[in-house]
């Protein structure tokens, strides 16, 4: 089987050493390359659409989670905010400073009993004593002590909060042995002196308890792990808060560096891979990275945060990337298979081509006298022993029969323009300028309603080829007639700069034959109505797959529909009348035998259309109806 062959000159205008490729490839690789196509977008649209749904899941499950510490760690911190603020507005209420310091020694043992994230409470005075109560683990009670003015200073806590835009105000953080904690101070003030800094003391390692807690309710069930390592990092990249199922740490490590802390990822953060996030959450400030360990992955979700003190922190957590990441090596399988496919399937392909290669040489054949519109030397096809090919023979022999009949209901200036230009570029869709131009009959219905049905089609078809034989002299192109009305066109499908002058030379023809005919036949006299317009319109092939029509569409047909109604009312009792618009006016440059009758409002449109009129028909204010109202 030869995959190309060279072609002899049969034709005088056929060229000489053309390469044509034989049916049997052209079947094979039309269907493999539909196959391939299909499979490779289906398979495509597959992967992106994974793709694109486990980002969002991650993505959500990531902003969930990262909510869910901020909110668990914001309601263990809460409480210690409100006993600092109420100690202080108890002791402002006293009316000197020692009832003011009493009171509020007092509420420490009641706001200790009640709020379980204060480890402490420290009263620190103007003279550097202070005084404090705090929970005895041994006990189980709460006992006084003397805390370490290194940590409770008094000009320290004046010089913070100076500083502090927040009342009470976020302390320095606190290694004391194994116990680090942070602190949460006040001022009591009296009449406008401070007589004293009240401090809660909130432990860090209760901190990496809320972290260990399960706040993953509102994270999808599919992306739930309960091996997930949580952490609370400073704005310097230290270990302030850590939990974690696999890495049992000790909490003097609190505070260090992730490089120092001990976990393997944490260290690894500022080099592991950023993943993109949409919008949405880099807003929210979270980021998703992928931390490579050995031959694990691990993805890591950081949101950054920002305290009322200014002061940034990172809240995250981190898990082994699970099963959901499977899904590409199928897809991978899936692919592999989709070839195979393909390939198999050109080999059936191939088989069955060169079984309907030969039959179909005769259908070719025929065909070449269809493209070459020799209707009249087409032959009927034998009848073939093949289904199919037997069904393309009777519908070729019935479609060379339809369109001899067919042919002779085709405009001839349409169809030689359009064949002389080529049907693909001619009579595909574009828009354009065009000058448009309708014809209506007054009065048909009252005129037809006493003649037969066959009087009226001879004395119809009359008065189209008069009026189709002014519009191909002037090279217009006739679209199409509607009832006892036609529409034509100029400007398409050749282009023509002077088609609205060609529009009204060409009504000026109309009205003359009209008035000849009428004067001959004065018992079948009509009155014409005849309407040009000027604008952009879409043109050529208008229609549904089964039925095309070379047309136009667009306002400017519907204005110019509009404008042939003017003279509705009182017509023209013997002849025609013509109305054009000003863009009609202007294209064709020139405004003899013209009169301008102002411009009118045209029901369905925004604007006015200024509307001409062809002499010597003069139209009365009177005459124009309802649809067009006077400026």
């Amino acid at each position: 089987m030869k995959f190309w062959t060279r072609k002899k000159n049969r034709t005088p205008n056929s060229r000489q050493g053309c390469c044509k490729i034989s049916l049997t490839w052209l079947v094979s690789l039309t269907f493999v390359t539909i196959v391939t196509l299909c499979g490779g977008i289906v398979l495509y649209m597959s992967v992106l659409s994974n793709l694109k749904n486990t980002r969002s899941l991650i993505e959500k499950a990531s902003i969930m989670s990262t909510e869910a510490i901020n909110a668990d760690v914001g309601a263990y911190m809460a409480p210690a905010f409100g006993s600092v603020h109420s100690i202080k507005v108890y002791a402002e209420e006293q009316s000197t400073p020692h009832a003011a310091i009493l009171r509020a020694k007092q509420t420490f043992r009641g706001v200790m009993f009640g709020v379980n994230s204060v480890e402490g409470l420290v009263l620190t005075l103007p003279d550097g004593s202070n005084w404090g109560l705090r929970r005895d683990e041994r006990s189980q009670d709460l006992a006084s002590f003397s805390p370490d003015q290194t940590y409770f200073n008094f000009s320290e806590f004046q010089r913070m909060n100076s500083l502090a835009t927040w009342d009470p105000f976020w302390g320095d953080y606190y290694l004391t042995g194994s116990e680090p904690f942070a602190t949460v101070t006040s001022a009591i003030t009296l009449r406008g002196e401070t007589i004293a800094y009240v401090s809660a003391m909130i432990s860090i390692k209760r901190i990496g308890t809320v972290l260990s807690r399960n706040s993953q309710d509102h994270v999808p069930q599919a992306l739930d792990n309960e091996d997930v390592t949580r952490f609370i990092l400073t704005g310097d990249l230290e270990v302030m808060a850590y939990s974690s199922p696999q890495n049992q740490l000790q909490e003097h490590n609190l505070f260090k560096d992730i490089k120092e802390f001990g976990d393997p990822i944490l260290a690894r953060l500022e080099e592991s891979e950023r993943q993109p996030f949409s919008p949405r959450a880099e807003k929210k400030g979270v980021s998703l990275h992928l931390v490579y360990l050995d031959d694990d992955i691990y993805v890591l979700v950081l949101q950054r945060n920002v305290a009322p003190d200014g002061e940034v922190y990172f809240v995250g957590e981190y898990q082994l990337a699970n099963s959901r990441y499977d899904e590409f090596s199928r897809l991978i399988n899936s692919v592999f298979a989709g070839i195979v496919i393909v390939f198999l399937s050109a080999l059936v392909a191939v088989f069955f081509a060169r079984r309907l290669s030969k039959p179909l040489k005769g259908i070719a054949t025929q065909a070449e006298k269809f493209g070459a519109l020799e209707f009249e030397h087409l032959t009927p096809l034998p009848k073939s022993h093949i289904h199919e090919v037997d069904q393309i023979t009777s519908a070729m022999n019935a479609g060379a029969s339809g369109l001899r009949a067919m042919s002779r209901y085709i405009p001839k200036s349409l169809y030689f323009q359009l064949m002389e230009m080529g049907i693909d570029r001619a009579a595909k869709a574009k828009e354009a300028e065009l000058t448009i131009l309708i014809t209506d009959i007054v009065g048909f219905t009252s005129f037809s309603e006493h003649r037969s049905a066959g009087e009226i089609a001879d004395l119809l078809n009359e008065h189209f080829k008069l009026l189709v034989s002014a519009v191909e002299t002037h090279q217009g192109t006739v679209d199409k007639f509607m009832g006892d009305g036609m529409l034509a066109f100029w400007g398409a499908p050749h282009e023509q700069s002077d088609h609205a002058q060609r529009a009204i030379a060409a009504a000026q023809d109309m009205v003359a034959v009209i008035e000849a005919a009428n004067k001959a036949m004065p018992e079948n006299a009509f009155s014409v109505r005849i309407a040009i317009h000027t604008g952009r319109v879409v043109v050529g092939n208008v229609g549904a797959v089964e039925r095309w029509n070379y047309t136009v569409v667009g306002d400017a047909v519907n204005v110019c529909s509009r404008l042939q109604n003017l003279r509705e009312n009182k017509p023209a009792s013997n002849g025609a009348c013509v109305v054009l618009s000003g863009e009609t006016v202007e294209s064709a440059g020139q405004t003899d035998n013209l009169t301008c009758h102002g411009s009118f409002e045209v029901r369905g449109r925004k604007g006015k259309v200024e509307v001409w009129q062809l002499d010597p028909v003069q139209p009365d204010d009177h005459d124009f109806p309802d649809l067009m109202v006077r400026q």
